[in-house]
């Protein structure tokens, strides 16, 4: 048997098309829509910030939108594509349950379906020593994991996070109380994967002490004997008092007679303030590992509980709480094991602002995206808006010294900027009536993949090409006076609302690698479609 283990479900080949809050449709995969770069516009802007994409970002509107624009208008994707070291999702669970403030009932095929879509953008803007943490319950982990298994390649599995989020088992449970969420991490190249080792706690460096004020520093008496055989660890050792010492019953000492004299002489052999003890291994704190690997475990006492999530929300903005907030520490977590300062961190299932929220507590730049206009505008922004101005008391503001500061930039992904009709003959895409000539520009260079530039002529640059974007009649002056405009070794891509048959051929004799397309026809080169 050849290939790879895959996941199949109903609709698989399709595009699934998002219609914001109202749900979802399957449609064919050349719909223009289901392959159109949106643009970001701005709606704010919030404490210090420099106005461009290397800023915070705070992004409304569909997740799938938002990722596609990131890897795909020049603009962000020089910015974040390849370049964003954490992916921390927390998307509906699909548990069959309507929350107050989100949806978590979509049929399974359509949840797959919009969870692959937006793993596939998240892979591309990984970097190549980044991680992905996707947080599920038990309802649909075992089908996310091999979902990404599909995409990220099985290789690439890191672990399973357990994280016990109450200690108040529900009687109410048919069989089982499910008191434990998961968090599967996947590398973006686990080849390449860095990650961190959490802090010791304050309870592990107690144990070392300096008894003999060894210049060393403090150390650790760790025992020099075990239980597994050793075929040169059974002898007797002599004290410096006199007393002769075996390894104990059943035991054996982890050295040899030579090992052990070389330790002594080197001062790492602790016999006791009498000098007649059992010899100990000395283990300076200087010379272990200043931190400890993180366990696949984690319990609410270091991490918190799911009620801690509501409380922090609700004593932060007052009101009716979040419905399924994730408390400060747990995303501390995270970010602790899979990012450092300065790094970028994206979240795409914003609710109310958590994982921006401790991103920007903790030194990360950040990117989280929400579907939902009246989430943004009730708990994301104030959230958010609270941290900067250094008005956030609760989460791990303390302990992380958070005074305030920075900012960032609100941004919603405009209207569609195309019109498209379900016909006999195929989808006919027409420009919508509200687009002016000015949104126009900005979403064909975004299309074609070009950076917008301020010229009298050209809208975009990529590499050597020009982009010109004329919202008229393309004909052959106009190509005329476009090709007169490129400085030598440039071409140019004119797009028209409206082309004559002579323009290509005149503008290709003009500049020979230069062309004309057709807005909207040529924007999208897929067969089966038909545009005007």
């Amino acid at each position: 048997m050849t290939g790879r283990l895959t996941l199949t479900w109903a609709n698989k080949d399709r595009a699934l098309l998002s219609h914001g809050e109202s749900g979802y449709e399957w449609v064919d995969r050349d719909d223009p829509r289901a392959r159109e770069v949106r643009l970001l516009d701005e709606v704010g802007r919030v404490g210090e910030v420099n106005g461009d994409a290397s800023d915070n970002l705070l992004i409304r509107g569909d997740s799938l939108d938002a990722l596609r624009a990131l890897v795909h208008t020049p603009e962000f994707a020089a910015e974040y594509r390849g370049k964003v070291k954490l992916v921390y999702i927390d998307p509906p669970f699909n548990t069959g349950q309507a929350f107050e403030h989100y949806d978590d009932s979509l049929e399974h095929s359509v949840w797959l379906g919009m969870m692959r879509e937006r793993l596939v953008l998240i892979k591309e803007l990984l970097s190549p020593d980044g991680s992905v943490w996707v947080h599920l319950d038990d309802a649909e982990m075992a089908y996310c994991k091999v979902l990404m298994d599909e995409i990220f390649g099985r290789q690439n599995f890191v672990a399973t996070v357990s994280w016990q989020r109450t200690n108040s088992p529900r009687n109410s449970a048919r069989f089982l109380s499910a008191d434990v969420d998961f968090v599967l991490a996947y590398a973006s190249d686990v080849s390449r994967l860095e990650m961190n080792m959490l802090q010791r706690s304050a309870a592990m460096d107690e144990k070392f002490k300096n008894p003999d004020s060894d210049p060393r520093g403090q150390w650790f008496a760790a025992d020099l004997s075990a239980r597994n055989f050793y075929s040169r660890g059974s002898f007797e050792v002599e004290t410096p008092g006199g007393r002769r010492i075996g390894p104990g019953a059943g035991r054996y000492w982890s050295v040899s007679p030579e090992k052990l004299a070389e330790m002594d002489s080197d001062g790492r052999i602790w016999w006791g303030a009498s000098g007649n003890n059992k010899p100990t291994r000395k283990l300076f704190l200087s010379e272990v590992q200043q931190g400890r690997v993180p366990s696949t475990m984690w319990l609410p006492e270091e991490v918190g509980y799911v009620r801690n999530g509501k409380q922090e929300t609700k004593a932060l903005l007052g009101g009716d709480p979040f419905s399924t907030p994730k408390p400060e520490k747990l995303i501390e977590r995270v970010m602790q094991v899979g990012s450092n300062p300065g790094d970028i961190v994206l979240d795409c299932f914003a609710g109310s602002g958590t994982t921006a929220a401790v991103a920007h507590k903790m030194g990360r730049r950040w990117v989280t995206v929400e579907l939902s206009e009246n989430t943004a505008d009730t708990f994301t922004k104030p959230r958010l808006e609270k941290v900067i101005a250094g008005e956030d008391p609760g989460g791990i503001t303390e302990s992380a010294g958070w005074t305030g500061g920075g900012g960032f930039r609100d941004l919603r992904i405009a209207s569609s900027t195309w019109q498209v009709l379900d016909a006999d003959a195929g989808l006919e895409v027409y420009r919508a009536e509200a687009v002016d000539g000015s949104t126009l520009r900005r979403a064909v260079a975004a299309q074609l993949g070009y950076a917008l530039i301020e010229h009298p002529v050209f809208t975009g640059v990529r590499g050597r090409s020009r982009l010109a974007v004329v919202d008229g009649v393309v004909d052959a002056t106009a190509v005329a006076d476009i090709a007169a405009a490129l400085a030598e070794g440039e071409t140019a891509l004119v797009a028209g609302t409206s082309v004559t048959d002579d323009a290509q051929t005149t503008l290709r004799e003009l500049n020979k690698g230069s062309r004309v397309v057709r807005i909207p026809r040529d924007l999208f080169p897929r067969t089966g479609a038909v545009t005007r």
